[in-house]
């Protein structure tokens, strides 16, 4: 018996992409907000710094500053929420990232999502770290099962994002204590540092839109089935006279059946619709293909379970057929899918046996009409 080199993969949790553009646009118009209103804050107290203003933050006494002006109010409420929006996406960036590499684990644990921003020290890596595994495992394909991400090569975009809103976040924390802690009037460091504290937002929030952006189009365009370029492949016209639409497949699960048919096997979502009582009609067929898709129905009664993963007595029941045989059976290699045979050359073609994640038989195939030279 041949199985994948990694075949825990098809044990790891199988997640469905789910869709992220509605969170990428809250957190993009909160993080322009938040660039927009501190670097006008910022140029605000530079432009009056020997003024009402600045004597007023000076001199008013702290809490009662905090609470009545409406740019200190302005300056911390924007980002905090900013903040969150953008933690928000994350979760969601990250869940799609996992569903995209399968059996890829990301460097950092969940709650770093959180907890890694405020951590002294952990600070200073581990959110680039989040980010730089949530882009490279977002890329069109996918990764191999069990591939390191301490040794993958990281974007360039969060490269100068990462310096970029570190620096921002000095200057900023660096004024606060100039203004806490110093005297009335400001003095040459701290007018540097307001200085730069006015196109730093502006820098980082536009690298940052660009990490938002990138890999919100690189995970929508995954959960449309698009090829890397994020164009639509051409689809032949409908097939003339009676075909074969649909065939039966009992599953476990909607969500769990689609993620591996998806997300392992390269599928394509053709129809998910509720149809009440937890019911729905859920569809898949290999992308490109023009006929027969799969009903992925959910069992429902002790019967049904039966026969979940046998609905053929043990026997090969569905044909894949690829127009690349080393392609397909490489990329499903990688995938974590398991093999029960080395493939073999027959004189129908170039065939091996694989199973679903239910046990269920399949045949990978590649015609010999439609490579003659099959080996």
């Amino acid at each position: 018996m041949h199985s994948s080199v990694y075949p825990s993969a098809l044990f790891a949790p199988v997640r469905l992409l789910r869709p992220i553009r509605a969170y990428a646009t809250v957190a993009l118009t909160l993080m322009a907000l938040s660039s927009v209103v501190s670097a006008g804050a910022s140029t605000l107290l530079l432009v009056s710094r020997e003024g009402w203003s600045w004597l007023a933050v000076r001199q008013w006494n702290a809490l009662y500053a905090l609470l009545l002006s409406p740019v200190v109010l302005l300056f911390s409420i924007i980002p905090l929420l900013a903040g969150i929006a953008f933690v928000c996406w994350l979760f969601r960036a990250r869940g799609n990232a996992y569903a995209i590499s399968p059996g890829v684990f990301h460097r950092y644990a969940t709650p770093f999502l959180v907890f890694g921003w405020f951590a002294p020290l952990v600070n200073l890596f581990v959110p680039k770290g989040l980010v730089d595994d949530i882009l490279t495992t977002s890329r069109p394909g996918g990764l191999r099962p069990g591939t390191d991400l301490y040794r993958g090569r990281r974007s360039g975009l969060v490269w100068a994002w990462w310096p970029a809103w570190l620096l921002w976040t000095v200057m900023e924390v660096a004024f606060v204590a100039f203004v806490a802690f110093g005297n009335a009037g400001m003095t040459a460091l701290e007018t540097v540092t307001l200085v730069a504290c006015v196109p730093l937002p502006i820098v980082t929030g536009v690298l940052a839109a660009g990490v938002v952006l990138t890999i919100t189009k690189l995970q929508e365009n995954a959960r449309a089935g698009l090829p890397a370029g994020g164009r639509p492949l051409k689809r032949p016209g409908p097939p003339v006279g009676s075909y074969l639409g649909l065939t039966t497949l009992v599953v476990r699960d909607y969500d769990e059946a689609i993620g591996f048919y998806l997300n392992v096997l390269g599928f394509e979502l053709l129809e998910d619709t509720p149809l009440g009582d937890g019911k729905r009609w859920v569809t898949v067929r290999p992308r490109g293909a023009r006929e027969t898709a799969l009903l992925l129905a959910r069992a429902v009664g002790p019967e049904q379970e039966a026969r979940i993963g046998d609905q053929t007595g043990g026997r090969v029941g569905l044909f894949l057929h690829t127009d690349d045989f080393a392609r397909d059976y490489e990329r499903l290699l990688s995938a974590g899918v398991v093999f029960e045979e080395a493939p073999r050359g027959e004189p129908y073609g170039r065939v091996v046996v694989f199973r679903d994640l239910y046990g269920n038989r399949w045949d990978l195939l590649q015609p010999a009409d439609v490579s003659p030279a099959y080996g």
